[in-house]
């Protein structure tokens, strides 16, 4: 079974890749609300064709497109889970070519790729374990594997719609475990388990004084200026990248393992400081890279809007300043009860502060000795033919915490993504490499369910 599988990928990878393309031309901007129906109608039909029975499930938001394929209720059955929407493409003059035309070209470090938005974030890893199952039913007698999928479209816009989905359909969602495909892979290039995520709490915070604008020097000095007030408040919450609140310390639950594997991860810090064009990393360097995002919370102001933008000088006293800002969270940690301390933290310092919370992940971690860890490295490493990364956690945030809250199963993020996929930027591109490793990979997962 193992040889034919990589035969059977690479006889049909072009056909894969064509349906990829058409997926891609299609835009499915969540925070626009561009394209997300036709998307979801293209997905479904995408698993019609391979032969997956499909449904579209409204939702407040966006729209899930459900499939399964189930062969025995007593059979094993994995879910996986994908997103079909996709970043804004912002500016369209840094694109080398338009962002929903998707073109195939060579990228110099890593091979001929599909440049597209959505690409490697997260069609192109999506439509992997669709193709998967067909390749499976061409080298097996016959499946004994149940598999579901669950695709929502607002994983880039918070997952509001996708949480209240999990509440009322966990029946039709039950399994033994649920694999994720998204995020890019270790930047070694090596395949890479990741064994949870760290949590997002995303913020906005807004602060009016006057009512209008005035000048800075008739009335600077006795006029409180917004954007002087906004920064200084928000100075209190953060050290560096690392938060202050003393809430930041609390109800974190790591297994025994974590600090381990996290210091295990491999770190190039003078190679990532160099692709960035930085002269040093943020802190210290008494923890690696990975550590110091596997092992504290951290804050990030995001953007900051206040006061004239233009060219030139206009002095000015800002009358209102906005800034967003996430925390990323440990597993253990509570979204919302960490908002309710940056919001009595930040109105207790200024009562004109208004704080609104955008959106929350929970975190979540998954115990690295669940047996299908070992079926999935399996896969892995033959795929690829190198020795897989393992990481606690993935530095992005999923709804992967919501998955395993509601299903109580193990949830295994296994990304496909090239390490510079450009997810979220201009010119986001999918390696074809990638894409046929990861088809191969799903496979092989498949393949090794059946054996258990």
């Amino acid at each position: 079974m193992a040889n034919g599988i990589t035969d059977l990928v690479e006889q049909n990878v072009e056909r894969y890749q064509e349906e990829l393309l058409e997926l891609l031309a299609q835009p499915s901007v969540s925070s626009t609300g561009d394209g997300i129906e036709a998307c979801a109608r293209s997905v479904a039909g995408l698993l019609d064709e391979y032969g997956i029975d499909s449904e579209i499930i409204p939702t407040e938001h966006s729209p899930v497109v459900y499939g399964e394929k189930i062969v025995d209720d007593s059979s094993p059955t994995v879910l996986f889970y994908g997103h079909y929407d996709v970043q804004p493409p912002g500016d369209r003059e840094r694109w080398d070519s338009p962002p929903f035309d998707p073109t195939v070209r060579d990228c110099a470090d890593c091979g001929t790729s599909i440049f597209a938005r959505g690409s490697g974030d997260n069609k192109g890893q999506l439509v992997a374990h669709i193709f998967a199952l067909e390749i499976l039913h061409q080298v097996a007698d016959e499946q004994n594997v149940n598999v579901k999928y669950v695709f929502e479209g607002e994983e880039e816009n918070g997952s509001t719609g996708f949480h209240d989905f999990l509440r009322t359909h966990a029946e039709k969602l039950e399994c033994d475990f649920v694999y994720i495909s998204d995020g890019p892979m270790h930047g070694s290039r090596r395949p890479t388990i990741v064994y949870g995520n760290r949590g997002l709490l995303a913020m906005e915070a807004t602060i009016t004084k006057a009512n209008t604008d005035v000048h800075s020097g008739n009335f600077g000095g006795p006029i409180p200026n917004a954007a002087n007030d906004l920064v200084a408040a928000l100075d209190t919450l953060f050290d560096g990248t690392h938060g202050t609140l003393d809430v930041l310390d609390e109800d974190i639950d790591l297994p025994d393992t974590y600090a381990e594997m996290a210091s295990t991860v491999p770190v190039d810090h003078e190679a990532t400081k160099s692709e960035l064009g930085l002269s040093r990393l943020a802190r210290s360097e008494d923890q690696t890279y990975y550590e110091r995002i596997a092992l504290s919370p951290t804050f990030s102001i995001n953007g900051l809007t206040s006061g004239y933008q233009g060219d030139r000088m206009k002095t000015i006293i800002p009358h209102e300043a906005t800034a967003k800002f996430d925390i990323r969270l440990l597993p253990g940690q509570n979204p919302d009860k960490v908002f309710t301390h940056v919001e009595e933290r930040l109105t207790a310092l200024d009562p004109e502060i208004s704080v609104r919370k955008l959106s929350t992940f929970l975190p979540m971690i998954t115990d690295p000795e669940t047996p299908y860890a070992e079926l999935i490295r399996d896969a892995a490493t033959t795929t690829w033919n190198e020795e897989a990364v393992e990481m606690p956690v993935l530095g992005g945030s999923l709804p992967a915490g919501y998955l395993k809250d509601v299903l109580e199963v193990p949830v295994l993020v296994v990304p496909y993504g090239n390490p510079d996929q450009n997810n979220h930027a201009p010119n986001e591109h999918m390696s074809l490499d990638n894409f046929k490793n990861g088809i191969e990979t799903s496979a092989r997962v498949l393949a090794n369910l059946q054996r258990q």
